[in-house]
């Protein structure tokens, strides 16, 4: 079974929360977001994960505005990165402290909240 295969929502099962350390040691609880369907919210922040790794995260706007942003997400989405959220932070400062530490950063296996 595959990181992405542990983290995914099971069809009719309450959406899975996902606990990931950041690169400051803070700890976030991430819920995970069926791919069908889906679709970038407000106030969301949205993270994309492949191979146990978060290869971007950000809002909606970072689509808009910043094309690096977009490659990174198209890039990932193709890979079949697995779509976790969180609620953004509604300061830019701390939105964009919160995609810093959490880009790059690896899950620790077999970590859920409960």
């Amino acid at each position: 079974m595959t990181h992405e295969a542990a983290i995914a929502p099971e069809s009719g099962i309450k959406a899975l929360r996902v606990l990931w350390t950041g690169r400051s040691g803070r700890r976030y609880v991430l819920t995970a977001v069926e791919a069908e369907g889906f679709a970038l919210r407000e106030g969301q922040l949205y993270v994309l994960c492949d191979h146990g790794t978060i290869r971007w995260a950000g809002i909606s706007e970072d689509l808009v505005i910043d094309h690096a942003s977009r490659a990174r997400f198209r890039t990932a989405l193709a890979a079949g990165a697995s779509i976790l959220t969180l609620p953004a932070p509604g300061d830019d400062l701390a939105r964009m402290t919160l995609v810093w530490d959490l880009e790059g950063t690896h899950a620790a296996i077999g970590r859920s909240a409960a």
